[in-house]
């Protein structure tokens, strides 16, 4: 996804270019299965250090569910903003100096927020990043919304005598109670049931 943007360089702060995006991305990453292209909207606005780049993009990603260990499909959406500083000035082919430069020197030390010598600014590693961070934590079947796992609840039930646990229920069956304690812990358990009703 690269994009020359010698023009846009050349011209005042606030010019923009704009492109509708549906590109083949399943190489960005190889520990990425992607299943459809980036589709979304991508603006380049000239600014006075670079270009700025900012977007609403969209794709698929396989995923494993967290419970039940099936493939799922993830969309993933992300907002993209990032500021591109050039290498060089259009005009002369001159290469800038670190101290030319306007904005943050965080901004030089990433290659991936540069502009190169021929004026290709490329997103490819931008996306990249913003993909893996749009990803869910725990990808589930029903991911989007509250309950448990379909497929998992289906697994359980073909198992057979198997069932969930809660938290507190494997707390409890794996906490052994000293005997000395026993007393206080029927009042807990008197109290608990008393603030339930």
């Amino acid at each position: 996804m690269q994009y020359n943007v010698a023009q846009l360089l050349k011209e005042p702060t606030g010019a923009v270019r704009r492109y509708e995006l549906v590109e083949d991305i399943s190489e960005i990453d190889p520990d990425l299965e992607i299943l459809g292209p980036l589709v979304g909207k991508l603006q380049l606005m000239r600014t006075n250090s670079g270009v700025l780049a900012t977007g609403e993009l969209s794709t698929a990603v396989r995923s494993t569910c967290n419970r039940c260990l099936e493939p799922i499909a993830v969309p993933v959406r992300f907002e993209l903003t990032e500021s591109f500083r050039p290498l060089t000035e259009v005009e002369s082919g001159r290469y800038l100096r670190p101290e030319e430069f306007e904005g943050d020197a965080d901004d030089l030390e990433d290659e991936a927020l540069l502009i190169n010598e021929q004026h290709i600014l490329d997103i490819t590693e931008i996306v990249r990043q913003n993909i893996w961070l749009a990803l869910p934590m725990y990808p589930g079947c029903n991911w989007g919304g509250p309950g448990a796992c379909p497929n998992l609840e289906e697994l359980l039930a073909n198992l057979g005598d198997v069932r969930l646990l809660r938290d507190d229920e494997a707390a409890a069956e794996d906490e052994v109670v000293d005997p000395r304690w026993a007393a206080l812990l029927e009042l807990r358990t008197s109290s608990d049931l008393e603030n339930k009703e």
